[in-house]
């Protein structure tokens, strides 16, 4: 005999409880739940059966319990961010008698992420870790919405923040042509017990080196600079100074692959994927104080950079992504 799955007994339940609280509810006249303006602030009224509000409970504990399970573990281990308390933040000013980040409160500090991360190696070990478990779906849009094709033979590739250097060696395997050079701080760099090693294959053309993305570039004649996922860490003021350490390191012509959140304008990805991408907005905002771009930020940004910097393209990595490849192209 075949035993109903844990799914299917939830469904069931959440089912049969809604069907309880609908008919209650049309019975009795009273009006169906809602977010609109004046709508009712409670599912039931006061004064409601005891059993028609357990089984609203029981519907909520189902359907949470349900997400859960359909979401699964890696979903739930990335989180989640409740709007009301950014909101009353926000309305009262709240942040500007706290100046600090969400961060430095979190860890009692006043250092900022990165630096409180250099004064912990295996804080920073553990980072660098997650950093490198990047998904190759991700990856792969790295590689196939440029064209490397193009670049010289033995072309220059940095990989700025780069921790282990996962994704120059996705690219390396894939571009027999050019070298790459993972750039990040000494702690992430000298971390030899890591559980990332570059293949062998690969090992020749590409090379680790200690480098603060906050101090001047030091390698020339660079064609390409790769940063993924490092400028929704920070503000514009710091994003700015990001981009202007590059310059000493650019030749003419130069590209900036810009891998990042490319914000999508309301309603034009599915519910759970806006509300993900908005919550990591204000996750950000709230640990950082930095935040999510649309394409208009990211063309603003580089703007106020450089005026020789020239934004190019930006193209959301999949119709259904929260993500993008930004091109950004140095004229100097």
């Amino acid at each position: 005999m075949t035993s109903t799955s844990r799914i299917l007994e939830l469904s069931t339940i959440i089912s049969t409880n809604t069907q309880k609280i609908d008919t209650y509810l049309l019975v009795n006249d009273l009006p169906q739940p809602s977010f609109q303006e004046y709508g009712p602030l409670k599912v039931l009224p006061d004064g409601s059966p005891p059993e028609l509000e357990q089984a609203r409970i029981d519907a909520v504990e189902a359907s949470i319990e349900l997400q859960q399970l359909l979401q699964g573990p890696d979903s739930l281990l990335t989180p989640t961010i409740n709007s009301t308390a950014l909101t009353a933040i926000h309305e009262f000013k709240l942040a500007t008698k706290v100046p600090l980040e969400g961060f430095a409160l979190a860890n009692n500090t006043d250092l900022q992420f990165y630096n409180f991360l250099s004064q912990y190696p295996e804080r920073a070990k553990r980072f660098g870790g997650v950093m490198s478990s990047s998904s190759t779906a991700g990856l792969q849009a790295l590689l196939d919405k440029f064209p490397w094709s193009s670049l010289p033979e033995n072309g220059l590739v940095v990989d700025l923040g780069g921790s282990q250097g996962h994704v120059s060696a996705f690219l390396a395997e894939a571009i027999p042509s050019l070298k790459f050079v993972v750039q990040d701080l000494p702690e992430v760099i000298s971390d030899t017990e890591s559980t990332y090693r570059v293949p062998e294959a690969v090992a020749n053309r590409l090379v680790s080196m200690e480098h603060d993305f906050f101090t001047l570039q030091p390698l020339k004649d660079v064609d390409v600079v790769v940063i993924r996922y490092i400028f929704h860490n920070w503000s514009d003021e710091y994003c700015i100074r990001i981009l202007r350490n590059l310059i000493p390191g650019l030749k003419p012509g130069a590209k900036i692959l810009i891998q990042d959140h490319l914000m999508p304008e309301p309603k034009t990805l599915s519910l759970a994927k806006e509300r993900d991408v908005r919550a990591m907005d204000m996750i950000m905002l709230s640990l950082f104080n930095s935040r999510e771009r649309e394409e208009d930020d990211w063309k603003e940004l580089v703007a106020k950079t450089d005026s020789r910097f020239i934004f190019e393209s930006a193209e959301r990595q999949a119709q259904d992504s929260a993500s993008g490849i930004m091109v950004v192209s140095w004229q100097g």
